[in-house]
């Protein structure tokens, strides 16, 4: 017996709460590389209880281009995966 499951068929039985747990999971992963990455880079070390201008503008940029890449990123795979369900009918 093949229990093998072609990709669309297994999508369709993932529930609608298991993709929204899923979302938040990759969300909340995207958010603590990012914070990660950006305070590394941006923040040398905590001498007053906020931060400075260059501090801010280092952050700032750290965070936009963090979320264009990921934004980049999640449309190039959803275009990619398109064209595959496309080929694949």
């Amino acid at each position: 017996m093949n229990t093998a499951m072609a990709p669309g068929q297994l999508q369709a039985q993932v529930s609608p709460a298991d993709m929204m747990i899923a979302e938040m999971k990759g969300m909340a992963d995207c958010f603590a590389r990012m914070t990660a990455s950006c305070y590394g880079k941006c923040i040398v070390g905590v001498k007053e209880e906020k931060l400075s201008v260059g501090e801010m503008s280092c952050v700032d940029r750290c965070v936009n281009k963090y979320f264009d890449v990921h934004q980049r990123v999640a449309t190039e795979l959803q275009s990619q995966q398109a064209t595959m369900s496309a080929t694949s009918e």
